[in-house]
């Protein structure tokens, strides 16, 4: 753990290991999630709120108007990202903002950690034990629950996994959605091609809208979409760069009489002059690589959005 989330959080006696810590602040159960791609620690309150409070509770932290601080509920709480520039940027904001999120969570009056968080019932040593608690986000963290609220959120979690398993795959909508995305792709191509950039934005434009509206299609999420959103992509961009090279080389080949078009023009032109190869061969090259980087990028991202839940242990 980042040693400024550590020393902020000394006097509460927090346990650590590597990257995610958990403890107790003013009687709440603590989780503290500091990823790499984040621009703060992620602070997991537990505590049973209905959906309402919850959503007070996000709002309310939203108008302290607080830079790079970024509310959340979940379903066993809420949780605040605290960003910060620095490390001793973050010490020195870390108590100012505990403070609002302690006031916020005793005007809402939320319960604390004598209080099962998903049930609302009180936390006994005989009732109830400390669980494993996988997110949505693909992260875990130690939660305090009854022996029913586990059961009951585990035959929740079964039930909605087995309705996910048995909905139809609408591959062919959903790769409409991708194909989509492909084009937006190419378009963004284009467009830096024009001002002499090439760059992973286009993969990304390409990989996320396509995601995003397979999903809006019907299509079911799942490896299959991430490899369609990959290789879709990939061919798309890099079929443009040979579809644009095909039609000046048609052109070319027409102006001096040859009856040549399509692949046999290009493949006349590569032949005959080196310049243009060369061009062909950086093209087709510079972009593969940049599509690789967009590709490689979003992948955690994607793999992490069709992680289906998990049972809680």
């Amino acid at each position: 753990m980042n040693k400024h989330i550590v020393n902020a959080l000394q006097k509460y006696q927090f346990e650590f290991n590597n990257n995610w810590g958990y403890g107790k602040i003013n009687g709440y159960e603590v989780n503290v999630i500091n990823l790499a791609t984040a621009t703060g620690p992620m602070f997991w309150f537990s505590t049973n709120l209905t959906l309402e409070k919850k959503w007070l509770f996000v709002e309310k932290m939203k108008n302290y108007k607080i830079s790079l601080l970024m509310p959340s509920y979940f379903e066993f709480g809420v949780m605040v990202m605290i960003g910060a520039l620095t490390g001793g940027t973050f010490e020195k904001k870390f108590d100012g903002v505990l403070e609002k999120i302690l006031s916020t969570l005793a005007l809402l009056d939320a319960p604390k950690s004598e209080i099962c968080p998903s049930s609302g019932i009180e936390l006994t040593e005989d009732n109830s034990s400390f669980s494993n608690v996988n997110l949505s986000n693909g992260l875990t963290i130690k939660i305090r629950l009854t022996n029913e609220a586990v059961e009951k959120v585990n035959n929740l979690i079964t039930q909605v996994n087995e309705e996910f398993k048995s909905a139809p795959n609408n591959y062919l909508k959903g790769f409409m959605g991708i194909v989509l995305g492909a084009i937006a792709g190419v378009i963004a191509t284009i467009i830096f091609s024009y001002i002499g950039i090439v760059s992973a934005l286009s993969a990304f434009i390409s990989i996320f809208l396509g995601v995003f509206l397979y999903k809006k299609f019907g299509g079911k999420p799942n490896w299959v979409m991430i490899v369609m959103a990959f290789v879709t992509t990939i061919v798309f961009i890099l079929g443009y760069i040979v579809l644009s090279y095909m039609m000046f080389s048609t052109s070319h080949v027409a102006e001096m009489g040859l009856n040549l078009s399509g692949f046999d023009a290009l493949k006349y032109c590569l032949q005959e002059y080196e310049e243009l190869a060369s061009a062909f061969r950086s093209d087709i090259i510079f972009n593969l690589i940049f599509c690789l980087i967009g590709v490689f990028a979003s992948a955690f991202s994607l793999i992490r959005s069709i992680n289906r839940p998990k049972n809680i242990n």
